[in-house]
């Protein structure tokens, strides 16, 4: 449990007991029994505080104010990004997207980006990304960022860690359909890393609404992008774009093959899996000395 606290407070995020028992990696736990150590453990209770419905680790009461601020004005970005992103229906070979990051997890501040995963039909990747762009410049949504594309057949994370199980499941899936579910069952191996997990009914609600007209101008584009056609459009905008993002590469982490293409700013990986090592040691330290046990070793 502290170590499902020590990745938030790099976020500065509270955690409910719910959301403990969630992202409590290596361990399975229930709500019972996470509530009953909360409670009773006294070494625990020197290294974990709580005000309210979130717990955290001591000194970080301040956050609790900052969350639900945060947490108020993520709710309305979602509902206006989600009203944004209804022509995301219409752009052909998407079979699915999700929200990332901050936004994701209700601790975005105002006026932050609206990252998304993209899931594109097998060999349109490149023809997705394509008209995304389009959408995007014409339709005047720059803060909207398509940071990952990824193929129905090439779903499965090769890095295999817990900032990405942590990223995969604290995604918010927008289109309604099974897209998303099937990434999830292709990459199984995040359920190693947070055996707890469940989904959050709150989180399910946040859905793109229907639109027959937009899915009917997707099935029209489909159609006329099938077969040679569509594989010689793939081919030529694959090449075209993949050398315009070389070039005007300036510090963006960039891996692009022919089924996914990677695009970020910055790599936040390593910088957040280090201070959450470096969070383990201090807090897991702190806890077996008040529990009178040997010095916290970290596994090499």
């Amino acid at each position: 449990m502290i170590k499902a606290l020590c990745y938030a407070d790099i976020f500065n995020f509270p955690l409910t007991v719910e959301e403990i028992v969630r992202f409590s990696p290596d361990m399975p736990v229930t709500i019972d029994e996470a509530e009953e150590r909360l409670n009773s453990d006294e070494a625990l209770s020197g290294t974990v505080k709580r005000d309210g419905n979130y717990y955290f680790l001591d000194g970080g009461g301040g956050n609790c104010q900052l969350r639900m601020d945060r947490e108020t004005e993520s709710r309305q970005q979602l509902e206006i990004a989600l009203r944004r992103l209804i022509p995301l229906q219409g752009i052909p070979f998407i079979r699915g997207a999700a929200v990332t990051g901050a936004l994701a997890a209700l601790n975005s501040p105002a006026g932050d980006d609206v990252d998304l995963l993209i899931i594109s039909s097998r060999g349109r990747t490149w023809t997705a990304y394509f008209f995304l762009r389009l959408w995007r410049r014409f339709s005047h949504n720059p803060d909207i960022c398509f940071n990952v594309f990824i193929s129905e057949s090439d779903l499965v994370f090769r890095n295999q860690n817990l900032f990405y199980a942590r990223e995969i499941l604290g995604a918010l899936p927008i289109l309604k359909n099974d897209a998303y579910g099937r990434f999830i069952d292709a990459n199984r191996w995040i359920f190693n890393i947070f055996p707890s997990w469940s989904p959050s009914k709150d989180r399910q609600r946040y859905r793109l609404p229907v639109s027959p007209q937009w899915r009917r101008r997707q099935r029209q584009i489909e159609r006329m992008l099938t077969g040679p056609v569509g594989d010689f459009f793939e081919y030529c905008v694959h090449r075209i774009q993949e050398k315009h993002l070389i070039s005007s590469a300036t510090e963006t982490s960039m891996r692009m093959r022919r089924n996914r293409i990677k695009l970020h700013k910055r790599d936040n990986r390593s910088p957040i899996l280090d201070k959450y090592e470096q969070r383990i040691q201090t807090w897991i330290g702190k806890y077996r000395e008040l529990s009178g046990q040997p010095p916290f070793r970290p596994v090499d």
